[in-house]
């Protein structure tokens, strides 16, 4: 499911209450994956639409025992797309 609601720093979290993980898309263009998140904060987050996404994130994924993976960083992708030559992004 994907949660979309105003806020300065999340772009949207997709959550996987299956298999306990939730992707988030930061609106600095970073992307990642948590594994290991709650289920029990994951069904909050889809049915309280009221709750902060920043508030959730925090206390559910950063200062958590969920671990992240980063699995996308839209600027270094688009800094190669306009200089082929660059090997390594800033």
């Amino acid at each position: 499911m994907l949660t979309y609601q105003s806020s300065s720093f999340i772009s949207y979290i997709r959550t996987d209450v299956l298999r306990g993980t939730c992707d988030v898309q930061l609106k600095d263009g970073k992307f990642y994956t948590y594994y290991n998140v709650s289920r029990r904060a994951l069904l909050n987050l889809e049915f309280n639409k009221s709750i902060s996404l920043g508030f959730w994130f925090n206390n559910n994924c950063v200062n958590s025992n969920a671990t992240s993976s980063l699995v996308f960083d839209v600027n270094k992708v688009y800094a190669f797309q306009t200089n082929p030559y660059v090997l390594s992004a800033a």
